[in-house]
């Protein structure tokens, strides 16, 4: 069988990332064309459509029932200069390591105009973002960048890291800067007025509106390339250019503003730990002094702390905490566990969960969703190491899915052994190991 033709638009696309790709110092001057009805169509079906409405409480399906006249509506209003980005709602959301995050929560039509404007320039900037960069890209996600941080530590002899914390990053983008960084390949006036816009849209709380001047809006469609444009210049060519200078080697290793240095030399750790905060500053940003450190790590680290009978530090990223060990014939290897707080405050969360649901769905219903988190959360934290944690984590949910059946009445349902039965037939997910280990990495600068 033959494969389905491209799309337009893909060809299109295609196109684009093929000229960005021959000439990097290439600017774009005529991209707001590529917004037209198939690209919003497109757009739209890739959406989420279980997603809250904005402040205009058009959801997914109302937009949809008559999505022909809406897309062509919008698509002349995109070309009469009458499109307006409308207010964005704030939520609040529990971070994983204590604290909430802002989220921003877009009407409909703004996430489809983004949507489409995040592949124009996804097609143009792919073909610039180093490999050093993993976070919201496509065919990258975390386990590639853990796997590349183990590579680093194993195999290329990495002795220094720095663990940097970016405070409030999406906060503290300076527009400014940002447009400039974007006008370096894109010229086109509709796409940097429309970015513009979405820069600038206000932002609705508990009935308060407040300007937007400094802050990327978490929770919109377009941020995660925002954000990555606004480090690949900040950080990713700046490291790759002061590796030049320095006597050892340097590895990045970044995921959106999660990120990662190792550093051969102790010199150059120091060096670079102390460039790094001058750079951030220049462009709005600062260091979290709390939350980022400069430690000694890795093989020679490790066998140092062996002889002199002291512990070796640790460090966080992506939700797991990386330490020096001993594999079972001895030799050295990076140990990763699931982050202590971020188990914990996934257990209370679970069982805030399973208390407010327990009556509120026939049991099997109750049974899918906790199904559907369980393996959600192996998916992602199923890597290779963690299983000892996962399956503490495991029996924690096994105590929580027995104490909260048993209160589905005012009465016991069942004891521990009739409960084991109940498991027999209604299985819960078991921990897994989902990702192992590659040693596929190309992000050496």
């Amino acid at each position: 069988m033959g494969t389905e033709p491209e799309s337009k638009l893909s060809t299109k696309l295609n196109r684009l990332s093929e000229l960005a790709r021959q000439n990097p110092t290439l600017k774009f001057t005529s991209l707001a064309h590529l917004l037209d009805e198939e690209a919003l169509s497109e757009a739209y079906r890739e959406l989420n459509p279980k997603a809250a409405a904005g402040i205009d409480h058009v959801d997914y399906k109302d937009y949809g029932e008559n999505l022909r006249e809406n897309i062509a509506d919008l698509v002349k209003r995109l070309k009469t200069k009458r499109y307006r980005a409308t207010d964005i709602r704030r939520a609040w959301l529990p971070k994983p390591e204590g604290g909430q995050r802002p989220l921003g929560i877009l009407v409909l039509e703004d996430k489809i105009v983004q949507k489409a404007a995040v592949k124009i320039l996804s097609a143009i900037y792919e073909q610039d973002f180093l490999d050093s960069s993993y976070g919201f890209r496509e065919n990258r996600n975390a386990h590639e960048a853990l796997k590349a941080l183990e590579l680093i530590i194993i195999k290329k002899g990495v002795n220094y890291l720095l663990d940097v914390d970016i405070k409030g990053f999406f906060d503290n983008i300076d527009h400014r800067w940002l447009m400039r960084m974007i006008r370096e390949r894109i010229v086109d006036r509709t796409i940097l007025h429309l970015i513009g816009k979405w820069l600038k849209v206000g932002v609705l709380e508990e009935g308060k509106r407040t300007c937007n001047e400094t802050r990327v809006p978490q929770g919109s469609v377009i941020s995660p390339i925002l954000a990555n444009i606004y480090l690949h210049y900040v950080l990713d060519l700046w490291i790759r250019k002061i590796a030049k200078e320095l006597r050892g080697r340097i590895y990045l290793i970044r995921y959106c503003d999660d990120l990662v240095i190792g550093c051969t030399n102790r010199e150059d750790a120091h060096e670079v730990w102390q460039k790094l905060q001058d750079r951030l500053q220049e462009f709005g940003l600062e260091l979290s002094q709390e939350k980022s450190q400069l430690i000694e790590f890795g093989e020679m680290a490790f066998i140092k702390s062996e002889r002199n009978g002291k512990k070796l530090s640790t460090f966080d990223f992506l939700g797991f905490t990386h330490y020096m060990t001993r594999g079972r014939k001895g030799g050295l290897k990076l140990g990763r566990k699931t982050i202590g707080k971020r188990m914990r405050r996934k257990l209370v969360e679970m069982n805030k969960e399973l208390k407010r649901l327990r009556n509120a769905l026939p049991f099997r219903e109750l049974y899918k969703h906790l199904c559907r988190i369980l393996n959600g959360y192996y998916n992602y934290f199923g890597f290779a190491g963690n299983f000892a944690t996962l399956r503490k984590f495991e029996y924690a949910i096994r105590r929580l899915w027995f104490k909260w059946l048993n209160r589905r009445s005012q009465r016991k349902s069942f004891k521990w052994k009739e409960f084991e039965v109940l498991l027999t037939r209604y299985p819960l997910p078991e921990p897994r190991i989902v990702k192992g280990y590659r040693w596929i990495y190309s992000a050496t600068l």
